[in-house]
């Protein structure tokens, strides 16, 4: 190989590990790939490829087949499997086609044979590169997909943590206890409890337990025989027969009457429960998550609620976070709220969201954005300022919070809110087009050329 020629920089630039037992070949090797812009590593032998891959996590392996101690082939081939997450172009003087098939078989993503053409060699290892970014995106957005299969949307610390913990709780039959403000989603993280626990092919089941008097609580979770009072007709099972084999959300247990609490501690202690007007103990097996945004131990320390409930309730405590606790959140929120209504959202409407306060958290957002959708005219596709003000009860234009002025921290989160959405936009577009530009841009609406800048400039090349 010879470095005299300097050819044009590669579409992808990127860390290559150079694994090859000839002091010579890594030499000239080494000097072609860092004069296209790579990041150069080198090994002599598999115990330093191995090292190298483990300590400085290369993106790209190009692996000799013959190297000492055997100078044998197949010790080479062995070492593919062990780059683990990474394309191996494999480099050999052995130019048989029987050893390319064997490489392509254990996971090599090219082959070329010894004395290696410059131009070759570049253009495999910039599509190399590229696969690998390519493979390392469709990870992402997978993720990404199962963390919004979960119903929180967000990329707050505080949302993140909350969503790390689902998936680490979900699969356990644990109980749950979920604290968090009025309107911060509380249902919906026993909703992903249930979608990602073992429960998941049971119902799930919520019931409010401030919504009904002690009697009427008692028979609807625990249901009644027929005569037991006046109007009951016929037999009726309750909740947690209905919720037998998966889950049963107890949404604001702290309002909860005293003697009910007494009735919901036998159930969790020993998962049996009498119906109203019954005789015969029953059983029922279900998963149970509870909610509040009462603070339990301070009702505990009042006397108003059981602390021998409130442990067995505790069993692992998720607490959700306000809207004022993860503001970078409200432009992605406010946008995805629109989404599902058919609708997009202004820059200035962003700002709008970005800048105002949301005592009622995320239930307040959804309802303003759902009535600001509701408003919007015939022919027109995005929501702005003015409705939001208006589906708020606010005068537009009047005193809302700066809308096209905006404080640094809004017009910060704004941009990086813009920026984050036309990256999903244009990489759910590619992947539903299958890597084809010239569809994805039909999709997107743009032209061809459009689209490639954007991905140069989203960093999705």
């Amino acid at each position: 190989m010879s470095s005299t020629a300097a050819p044009a920089p590669p579409t992808e630039q990127g860390r290559v590990l150079l694994v090859d037992d000839e002091p010579a070949f890594q030499r000239l090797g080494g000097a072609f790939l860092r004069n296209l812009g790579h990041e150069v590593l080198l090994a002599g032998n598999a115990e330093e490829a191995l090292a190298a891959h483990a300590s400085q996590r290369p993106e790209l392996v190009l692996l000799d087949l013959a190297m000492p101690p055997s100078m044998d082939p197949e010790q080479g081939l062995a070492l593919i499997a062990r780059f683990a997450g990474v394309p191996v172009v494999v480099l050999t003087g052995h130019a048989e086609h029987a050893l390319a098939l064997r490489a392509a078989e254990l996971g090599a993503w090219d082959f070329l044979a010894k004395p290696i053409d410059p131009d070759l060699l570049r253009f495999v290892v910039s599509r190399a590169l590229r696969k690998h970014r390519l493979d390392a995106e469709v990870i992402r957005l997978r993720q990404q997909q199962g963390d919004e299969s979960m119903g929180l949307v967000g990329q707050a610390p505080s949302v993140q943590s909350l969503r790390a913990m689902i998936r680490r709780v979900a699969p356990t039959r644990v109980n749950v206890l979920v604290l968090g403000p009025t309107g911060t989603g509380k249902e919906l993280v026993a909703r992903a409890l249930h979608d990602h626990g073992t429960q998941a092919t049971g119902p799930f089941v919520p019931v409010h337990c401030g919504a009904l008097s002690a009697e009427l609580l008692e028979s609807e979770l625990f249901g009644h025989l027929k005569g037991s009072f006046t109007g009951a007709y016929r037999d009726q099972p309750g909740l947690v027969e209905v919720a037998r084999g998966g889950t049963l959300f107890l949404d604001e247990v702290g309002e909860m009457p005293p003697p009910m609490q007494v009735k919901l501690l036998r159930f969790l202690q020993e998962g049996q429960y009498m119906p109203v007007g019954g005789r015969v103990t029953l059983s029922s097996d279900v998963r149970v998550v509870a909610a509040t945004h009462r603070d339990l131990e301070a009702m505990v320390r009042a006397g108003e609620f059981r602390e021998d409930l409130y442990y067995r309730l505790k069993g692992v405590v998720l607490r959700t976070s306000a809207l004022a606790e993860r503001r970078q959140d409200l432009p992605l929120l406010a946008a995805r709220f629109a989404q599902w209504r058919g609708a997009g959202l202004s820059a200035s409407a962003l700002a709008w969201v970005s800048a105002r306060e949301w005592p009622g958290n995320v239930r307040e957002l959804k309802a303003v954005v759902d009535a600001a959708s509701a408003l919007l005219l015939p022919g027109q596709r995005d929501v702005d300022a003015d409705l939001l003000s208006l589906a708020a009860g606010e005068a537009p234009g009047g005193s809302m919070p700066s809308a096209t002025a905006g404080t640094e921290e809004a017009e910060g989160l704004l941009d990086q809110a813009l920026t984050e959405l036309e990256r999903r936009l244009v990489s759910e577009a590619m992947q539903a087009a299958g890597g084809n530009q010239s569809e994805a841009a039909r999709r997107l609406g743009v032209s061809r050329v459009g689209l490639i800048k954007k991905l140069g400039r989203l960093g999705l090349k």
